[in-house]
């Protein structure tokens, strides 16, 4: 098997997927392609992988690379998690989002920092993905990518490859929701619906008899010890369904969110003290001078949730038939009332080697109006995004509900397109 991983000089991901390659026995004696454009995380990353290797006495042949092209030709599979500049952008998309009274809670995913990021994120993951068509049509392309539900639209609109988008969200929340009931997730089905991070509670039952658990997850969402946020409790009391996802996360795709949980965003500061952190365990355990043998003795957090990239590329070699707690896919029949050229999340399914989504029917009407408004911004934010459109991008801001003014936001607009015009060449090319 040959296995390309695309951005992973990202500490978080790249330490993840690479504990969690030398577990699968499916994936031993692997050719493992490192691909990341920036030099200096590239080279602790493969010192690791090469110290992971030996521990393991898994015969991975390893190599690394600057340049993507010299390493997709014949993969199998291509693991995706980039992004440009992430935290400096992202800074800067939130902080602008509420200077102009946007009320914006992550500005990651949605609002109109969502918007920025997917204008910066979809021709950078379209540029990848016509690579994998071109040079290695036969691929798997799993991809972590933020903003995913919109990367995963883009793909699916303009590009053939074959696609999943992975998250680990729905998985924890699930994790999350069983142990209110005093159950492992091993214990529980749950069916968590919807676009990704903004995905609903459908279904929990009892994995062994069927039994419908979801009025006891109700009720433990509702106790005042509950780990539910007041968003999530809010919308389960006056809607009757129980978001699959932090309150962070939703908030960004409703006005009023704000309001209950405030606007600090996402902890910047946390994440570049864990950055030196990890970076230090990195060269550490790449000098020898720290064991990695933990690393491969424990299971990674992805692992932990059934979740891991790597466990469902040896489902697939192994033609195994598994669930998995959920995959981003193309509409194909899996959610009734969502348009069928849309993105979902769905319950993933991997049928004798295959992965597909599980079909649920409809979605509660009331949830499927909130999903069906934000699919209309994000077809007009990648169109945006592919074009270089201005028009779009003040199509999807205009429809966005965190967006309360039409001046303050053709002014965010002007604003972000020119904070970030280096990354945005397509909205200045005249």
């Amino acid at each position: 098997m040959k296995v390309v991983a695309i951005g992973i000089g990202s500490v978080i991901f790249g330490i993840e997927l690479l504990r969690d390659i030398f577990r699968v026995p499916e994936l031993k004696g692997a050719e493992l392609w490192l691909v990341d454009v920036a030099a200096e995380p590239l080279a602790r990353m493969t010192a690791l992988t090469e110290r992971l290797n030996e521990a393991a006495d898994w015969d991975v042949a390893v190599r690394s690379t600057t340049d993507r092209e010299e390493a997709l030709p014949g993969a199998d599979f291509v693991v995706t998690a980039v992004a440009v500049d992430r935290i400096a952008t992202w800074r800067i998309d939130h902080d602008l989002a509420n200077r102009y009274g946007f009320g914006s809670v992550l500005s990651e995913n949605g609002g109109p920092g969502g918007l920025s990021h997917t204008l910066r994120a979809v021709p950078l993951m379209l540029d990848i993905a016509r690579d994998v068509e071109r040079l290695a049509p036969d691929a798997w392309m799993l991809n972590y990518t933020n903003p995913e539900n919109r990367i995963c639209l883009a793909l699916d609109r303009y590009t053939s490859v074959r696609m999943i988008g992975l998250c680990h969200s729905a998985a924890e929340a699930m994790v999350r929701s069983a142990a209110a009931l005093g159950r492992t997730q091993a214990e529980v089905d749950a069916w968590a619906v919807g676009l990704n991070h903004y995905t609903w509670f459908v279904a929990f039952r009892d994995a062994r008899d069927g039994t419908d658990l979801l009025p006891d997850v109700h009720r433990s969402a509702m106790a005042p010890d509950s780990a539910v946020g007041p968003v999530g409790r809010l919308l389960l009391e006056h809607v009757g369904v129980l978001p699959a996802i932090d309150d962070n996360h939703i908030g960004e795709y409703l006005p009023w969110a704000a309001e209950l949980v405030g606007t600090q965003g996402y902890e910047f500061d946390r994440h570049d003290r864990r950055s030196r952190d990890d970076i230090d365990a990195l060269e550490a355990w790449g000098s020898g001078a720290r064991s990695v043998r933990p690393l491969i003795d424990e299971l990674s957090h992805e692992a932990s949730l059934d979740h891991s990239s790597a466990g469902i590329m040896g489902d697939v070699i192994a033609r195994r038939t598994r669930r998995r707690p959920s995959f981003i896919l193309p509409n194909r029949g899996y959610i009734d009332n969502l348009p069928a050229d849309a993105a979902v999340e769905v319950p993933g399914l991997i049928v004798d080697g295959e992965p597909q989504g599980v079909p649920i029917g409809t979605m509660p009407e009331p949830v499927a109006a909130l999903l069906r408004h934000e699919l209309a911004i994000q077809e007009a934010a990648i169109e945006a995004a592919i074009q270089g459109s201005r028009d779009h991008a003040m199509e999807a801001l205009l429809l966005d509900p965190t967006v309360n003014s039409p001046t303050a936001a053709q002014r965010f607009l002007d604003d972000i397109l020119e904070a970030h015009r280096r990354y945005l060449p397509r909205f200045w090319a005249d």
